[in-house]
C-alpha cells in the first residue's frame, strides 16, 4: 500500500512543478478593458466623461536606452463630454525629467500636450500618481502650447500589465 502512494505522489510531483512554474510567468494583470472615469478642466471649462478604457504600468520599462516606469491610459467615453484620451508617461529612474505625450477630446474640441520627448515640447505638464490597491489615480497639471491651463483626473481601478515591443 506505501508503494502506491509512493508511485502516485511521484506521478503529481512533475505536475504540480510545471503549474507552479507556469503561475510565475504569466503577467500579474492584463491590460483588461474597464470602466473608467475622468475629469478634465480646459481653460476654465469643466468636462466629464465615463466609459471604457485600459490603464497600464510597468514598473520596470525602458525608452531610447534609458531605464523608466511606465504608465498608459487608453479612455472612450460612453458619457458625458469627455469623448476619448490618450496617454504616455515616461518616468526615467534617473531623475530625468518626465516625458508625456496627452491626447484627449471634448464637445469643444481636441487638445494635446507633448512633453520632455525627443521631438520637442508642444506644451508642459506634470503629473501625481496617487496608488490605491490595484489602481490608483492619475493627475495632470499642465497647459497646451497656447498657453491654455489643463487640468485632468483619471480613475483607473486596476493597473494591468504592459507587453513588451521592440524585442
Amino acid at each position: 500500500m506505501d508503494r502506491r502512494l509512493l508511485v502516485v505522489g511521484l506521478l503529481l510531483v512533475p505536475g504540480t512543478f510545471r503549474d507552479a512554474a507556469a503561475q510565475r510567468l504569466q503577467p500579474d494583470v492584463p491590460a483588461a478593458t474597464a470602466a473608467l472615469s475622468v475629469a478634465a478642466r480646459v481653460g476654465g471649462k469643466s468636462y466629464q466623461g465615463n466609459g471604457s478604457g485600459s490603464c497600464r504600468h510597468a514598473p520596470e520599462a525602458s525608452i531610447h536606452g534609458v531605464s523608466a516606469a511606465l504608465w498608459m491610459v487608453e479612455f472612450t467615453g460612453k458619457t458625458g463630454h469627455l469623448k476619448r484620451l490618450n496617454l504616455t508617461l515616461w518616468r526615467p529612474k534617473d531623475g530625468a525629467a518626465d516625458q508625456l505625450s496627452l491626447s484627449f477630446d471634448t464637445g469643444a474640441g481636441s487638445h494635446r500636450i507633448e512633453a520632455g520627448g525627443r521631438r520637442g515640447n508642444s506644451g508642459e505638464a506634470s503629473v501625481t500618481i496617487l496608488p490605491s490597491g490595484p489602481g490608483g489615480r492619475l493627475e495632470i497639471s499642465g497647459q497646451e502650447a497656447g498657453g491654455k491651463p489643463v487640468q485632468i483626473t483619471v480613475d483607473c481601478p486596476v493597473f494591468g500589465s504592459v507587453e513588451a515591443e521592440g524585442g
